[in-house]
């Protein structure tokens, strides 16, 4: 449930009721690395920006773009941040994920009042890019809270929907 915060810094904390991730692997990388992977410039001074992005020496940078290029032959790359006091950047890898997200808030309308299957794709876009979608729903729950609820996992060749 961690990486969930560093994910959504426009929503509360609170509402993210759930983030369960089957991790296969992490990879942490430098700063230093980072920066050089991606500016052309050489990037002494780095500062962290968000739990996502970096700045190297004036250019903002996003540490999603460097995971995705560095995990480029693993099929199952979900996400990346930043290790702030470890100052490392962490790619994660997985096999599955089930996220809960309770709608509470107007600010939560950009996920709440749209179709469920749009609303997960989001989440999927920021906490499983490579998995597949093979739930999406909104309940009501025990206290009569709108909740969205997201599955995300890889599924075989034959069952993916083409």
């Amino acid at each position: 449930m961690i990486f969930a915060f560093i994910f959504f810094p426009l929503f509360s904390y609170a509402h993210i009721i759930q983030d369960d991730v089957s991790i296969t692997d992490k990879s942490r990388h430098s700063f230093h690395t980072v920066c050089s992977k991606l500016v052309a410039h050489e990037s002494p001074l780095i500062e962290i920006v968000s739990g996502t992005e970096l700045d190297c020496m004036g250019k903002k940078v996003a540490v999603g773009k460097f995971c995705e290029k560095e995990t480029a032959a693993d099929p199952y790359y979900l996400r990346a941040y930043i290790d702030k006091e470890k100052k490392e950047v962490v790619c994660v890898s997985g096999k599955k994920v089930l996220f809960k997200y309770l709608c509470v808030k107007l600010s939560d309308k950009v996920l709440c009042s749209q179709e469920a299957q749009k609303s997960c794709q989001h989440i999927q876009d920021k906490l499983a890019k490579r998995l597949d979608m093979v739930h999406s729903s909104f309940i009501k729950n025990e206290k009569g809270i709108k909740q969205l609820n997201c599955f995300f996992e890889s599924l075989p060749l034959a069952e993916k929907s083409i």
